[in-house]
């Protein structure tokens, strides 16, 4: 029998930490068991496509999980305006997300709302015993998002910021030039680290870049525009390159969201 991924959900608490972004936490005991790091659901807007959204974190016992949204279209103000009550037609969990099981430190390098679904690499790795460092990249300190949680749930944390306002001047892949020449200096073992990328596409080749220089593994997590979620549409292909080399057709929904760095073709 198929696995149900249909869910009419009961929005229970809504945050707004800034003027571009809402965090709305729903109420789903089914999805809150079932989710990964780095999977997905996609939320009904109405009138509007559907939009998928990382998911941000899970509480199992209490069977809630929450996303985070970027204010910036109809779609997204569609939802950012519901309130605690309203129920919401969404499919998941969706997608294929980091495989974090085999190992012992995990890098989440983040910008944007790639931070979100990060948080929850982050909740995961506090839960499991595996040592969690984030990343975060943002435009200033006024902008940033999530910060005192992954303070709270992360082993380390470094910020950087566009406006010099933060931990490190610059962006994502300066924070995380830092880390890694500091783990480096301790002769950390770095064959079980994982950096773990979402954001914007140049950051994520950024860490992947840096990860190879440092024969660290990587995963990132594609953002495409999809419409369907489950692989139908064809919408969010993607080109990687198989096991032989060779390039070809993938769908960031379905076969993705999260890729091994080495296979995206950027």
């Amino acid at each position: 029998m198929p696995q149900q991924i249909e869910f009419r959900c009961q929005i229970v608490k809504r945050q707004q930490p800034n003027a571009s972004f809402v965090i709305l936490t729903f109420a789903s005991p089914e999805i809150a068991s079932l989710a990964m790091p780095g999977q997905f659901v996609n939320i009904s807007a109405d009138k509007f496509l559907r939009r998928p959204i990382g998911i941000m974190s899970v509480d199992r016992e209490q069977g809630l999980f929450s996303v985070g949204i970027r204010i910036q279209g109809e779609g997204t103000l569609n939802l950012s305006v519901l309130q605690p009550g309203h129920y919401v037609s969404l499919l998941g969990p969706l997608g294929h997300g980091f495989k974090l099981d085999n190992y012992d430190r995990v890098i989440t390098v983040g910008g944007g709302t790639g931070v979100f679904p990060l948080f929850f690499v982050q909740q995961y790795c506090q839960e499991h015993g595996i040592e969690g460092i984030a990343v975060c990249g943002y435009r200033s300190a006024a902008e940033s998002i999530l910060t005192e949680e992954f303070t709270k749930t992360a082993c380390a944390v470094s910020f950087a910021s566009d406006a010099g306002d933060m931990t490190i001047a610059g962006h994502a892949g300066h924070a995380l030039a830092g880390v890694i020449a500091d783990l480096i200096e301790k002769k950390a073992d770095l064959s079980r680290t994982l950096i773990a990328a979402c954001g914007p596409k140049i950051m994520m080749r950024t860490a992947a870049e840096q990860a190879a220089a440092a024969g660290i593994s990587c995963q990132v997590s594609l953002e495409e525009r999809m419409a369907c979620g489950v692989g139908v549409c064809l919408v969010c292909v993607c080109k990687t390159k198989g096991s032989d080399g060779e390039i070809e057709n993938s769908r960031c929904c379905a076969d993705g969201p999260v890729f091994d760095a080495e296979a995206v073709v950027w």
